[in-house]
């Protein structure tokens, strides 16, 4: 169990007890938030479930289904997930519907692990059903999603749903105090700007984005004030723009939820004061519009493929003094 997060043990307990007393489902359904390492779970789980010899919840390490499954060549063992940013399409599941339909070569158990469950198509997922309507003995199928998608229903009524839950504000400190040399006021701010998933928080505190998402604020408030797009464009990161607009667009949701009294859920916890001067000049329905306006520039720039990306940062700048500062 060494190799799993803190907050992953209590779920992963909870599913492989099931097996060991011999009531695993067939279908297992996860779903969780990013930055939250699930795909550990599966991994274990999945070692757990093709092991000959398991020990209580955990694999025993030593034998032979256990050393394929290290070496990552257990001829049992499958995996279903997008290819090239694409759907998982109906092929795909076909191609794994034949392959479950045979005997495992190795006389034990089968696994087929469905990474992003939420991209099959809908004829996929139907090929998929007409498997898990009519599950073949010692075979298992794991099914990870994130946790705002949507699934069809027929399939998450065959299957085992567990929604795996971030770790409590102190298990996620006391780990990323293990893990870095951060002040506890830092690894706060950074799991508040993580919205408390800690991979996500280590990355902020390894790749130092605190100060880097400060000073980039910092520019926002003076764009806001100067009214000038073109001051604040030279400055988003090639690499790095969509990291940056969910900068500004956590800025403007603490804003929002500053004018409604929403204390929760907070990720600008260390410019409060800027925040609550910034609320306090504008309109509730202002907040939103300008909410509104970066996440259509955001879904714009993550969708179209070949455009212009500072012309789109730039309408989207434009948008927001003409629509809601200047209004």
């Amino acid at each position: 169990m060494t190799a799993l997060y803190p907050w992953l043990v209590p779920t992963y307990t909870k599913i492989a007890q099931t097996f060991s007393e011999g009531l695993g489902h067939h279908a297992v359904l996860i779903k969780s938030d990013s930055g939250l390492g699930v795909e550990y779970l599966f991994e274990t789980l999945s070692h757990y479930i093709m092991c000959l010899a398991p020990q209580n919840t955990e694999p025993c390490g030593q034998c032979h289904a256990c050393h394929l499954m290290k070496a990552q060549s257990h001829p049992d063992y499958h995996e279903l997930h997008p290819i090239e940013g694409k759907d998982i399409g109906v092929d795909q599941v076909r191609e794994i519907n034949e392959i479950v339909a045979q005997h495992a070569q190795q006389n034990g158990n089968k696994v087929v692990y469905i990474k992003e469950a939420e991209r099959l198509t809908e004829a996929a997922a139907n090929a998929l059903l007409k498997t898990l309507e009519e599950p073949r003995p010692n075979t298992y199928f794991l099914l990870q999603a994130d946790s705002s998608a949507s699934l069809l229903a027929t399939i998450y009524s065959r299957c085992q749903v567990w929604n795996l839950p971030a770790p409590s504000e102190q298990m996620a400190q006391d780990w990323l105090k293990t893990q870095c040399e951060a002040e506890i006021q830092e690894i706060s701010t950074a799991l508040s700007m993580s919205l408390g998933r800690p991979l996500f928080a280590l990355e902020v505190l390894q790749q130092g984005l605190i100060e880097h998402r400060k000073d980039f604020l910092r520019q926002f408030w003076r764009f806001y004030r100067r009214r000038s797009p073109l001051e604040l464009l030279p400055l988003f990161d090639k690499e790095h723009y969509i990291r940056q607009l969910d900068w500004i667009l956590a800025f403007l949701a603490d804003s929002l939820k500053y004018k409604l009294d929403i204390n929760s859920h907070r990720q600008v916890t260390d410019l409060v004061r800027g925040v609550q001067q910034f609320s306090d000049e504008q309109t509730p329905l202002g907040l939103l519009q300008a909410i509104q306006i970066m996440q259509k520039v955001r879904s714009d720039l993550l969708s179209i493929n070949g455009v212009n990306v500072e012309l789109m940062l730039l309408d989207g700048l434009t948008k927001l003094v003409t629509d809601v500062f200047e209004k």
